[in-house]
């Protein structure tokens, strides 16, 4: 489970006199949703939500396996487009 640290950073500069100030929550709301994003809590979360019969998962996971290879063609410029004529 991500989690963000609240505490403000000690002063790296030792002749730093300024006090230390409280991270805002907004700021701490915004970490933290992008910490979930990251840990892909949520998205595991909305798939748990329903049952998925066996042939639907492997129907899935085929999908992403596809568009994961599409993706890495596409990023190492290997990739023709398919012509539809």
């Amino acid at each position: 489970m991500p989690s963000i640290n609240l505490t403000p950073r000690v002063n790296t500069n030792p002749k730093d006199k300024r006090p230390q100030k409280e991270m805002p929550f907004e700021v701490a709301l915004r970490k933290f949703k992008k910490a979930v994003d990251r840990a892909g809590t949520l998205q595991d979360v909305r798939r748990k939500e329903y049952y998925e019969k066996p042939t639907w998962k492997k129907k899935r996971k085929k999908a992403e396996a596809k568009a994961r290879t599409k993706k890495e063609e596409r990023m190492s410029g290997n990739f023709q487009p398919r012509r539809k004529y």
